[in-house]
């Protein structure tokens, strides 16, 4: 028996014992079977040095695997508890937080991005904000570029924005909100916002990032920013350092709940597991993050001024794939980080798999092909009938 296999073995019983209270999951051995060996020759042909992929059927865990290596050099497997970077599969998170808030009554969809304290950082220059009507959910959808709300233009530093009015609203850490309000709330015990948990100096334990050189898997670095001072930052490049105008302003906003990013914001770098993920999509299934018509609202693809449905909705994917809704996001940070998700409500399945590269999501045609660009989604969905026959 292969260790990979192995490892697979005992996840997985181990899961059934952990998840023994919860309703019985029963997915086809044969199927899982598939998409283990499919996986497996992707992760090959894409030179993958470590992965993990977890599958949540019916608000349960149904299965988990570990591929490869977390860590090539000490020959450490991968398997379900590692800990990976996310990416934009982070976006998921920022979306919830603001719909708690609308919620809440705190915040509006409608807001003006021109009422809040918008610095200038990433994201091209917030004066925009006030020379043109952008609203929060043009934000949320990808929708502020050229005339609000006219068409789709996917951009990570922009949805950046959105950790400023989470900070503003609340007048709380942009971390602490995210392990406050979501990684607390669904008991996702092994996940970080960036890579320190709040109130600590202590990095958390990662699967070590390596970039693939056309020959070998070549060890590589992590990108930090906005570092807390006191971190050891020898294993990141570049560091991001925040404008100290910036700091300042954000340290009267908070007081003495000011915490450093740590690299984490609204648009990416949460760090967790597939485990972790898992209980997030069962969290949010239940209604524990959301209410069901903030669900609906989260994941109703946006319609442009002039009638147009946009591939987008808030902070996730949406598209329809052989009469099915399919919500999803990819994570791709070069060249180090991928992440994949993958929601078919209907068929209550959904799919998560992380890596220590980036070919998880390198050089797909997202925007044109929409989740079918990649071959590890195509993999899922085919295995369990969801694709076009």
């Amino acid at each position: 028996m292969s260790p990979l296999l192995a490892i697979g073995i005992l996840t997985s019983a181990w899961l059934q014992t952990a998840d023994a209270a919860r309703a019985p999951v029963e997915l086809p051995a044969a199927k899982l079977a598939a998409l283990q060996s499919a996986l497996e020759r992707l992760a090959e042909q894409f030179h993958i040095p470590g992965m993990s992929a977890a599958l949540v059927h019916r608000r349960a865990l149904a299965w988990s695997h570990g591929f490869g290596y977390a860590d090539l050099e000490q020959s450490v497997w991968a398997t379900p508890e590692t800990r990976y970077r996310l990416a934009s599969v982070s976006k998921p998170f920022a979306a919830v937080l603001t719909l708690q808030l609308v919620e809440e009554g705190k915040l509006s969809l409608d807001a003006p991005l021109k009422d809040f304290w918008i610095p200038r950082w990433f994201a091209p220059d917030p004066a925009r904000y006030r020379e043109q009507p952008i609203l929060l959910r043009h934000v949320l959808s990808h929708t502020s570029e050229g005339v609000p709300g006219e068409a789709y233009s996917y951009s990570g530093n922009i949805y950046s924005d959105l950790t400023w009015v989470l900070e503003e609203v609340t007048h709380s850490a942009y971390p602490r909100l995210l392990q406050e309000r979501v990684f607390e709330r669904a008991g996702m015990e092994r996940s970080v916002p960036g890579h320190v948990r709040p109130g600590t100096t202590e990095l958390a334990e990662l699967a070590k990032p390596y970039r693939w050189d056309g020959t070998g898997h070549v060890r590589g670095t992590w990108q930090m920013m906005d570092p807390d001072p006191a971190l050891d930052l020898t294993e990141f490049a570049p560091v991001l350092r925040m404008p100290e105008e910036m700091q300042a302003q954000r340290r009267e906003l908070l007081g003495e709940g000011f915490l450093h990013l740590n690299a984490v914001c609204a648009a990416g770098e949460a760090t967790s597991t597939v485990l972790d993920l898992a209980k997030f999509d069962i969290a949010l299934d239940e209604g524990r993050l959301i209410d069901a018509a903030s669900r609906e609202r989260m994941w109703t693809p946006t319609v442009s001024n002039s009638g147009k449905t946009l591939p987008y909705a808030l902070g996730w994917f949406v598209e329809e794939i052989a009469g099915r809704k399919v919500m999803w996001h990819y994570g791709w940070l070069p060249p180090t980080v991928s992440a994949l998700y993958v929601k078919v409500p209907e068929a209550e399945l959904s799919f998560i798999l992380l890596a220590n590269n980036d070919k998880l999501s390198d050089g797909f045609s997202w925007t044109a092909q929409g989740v079918r660009a990649s071959p590890f989604a195509r993999a899922f969905l085919g295995t369990f009938g969801l694709l076009p026959k």
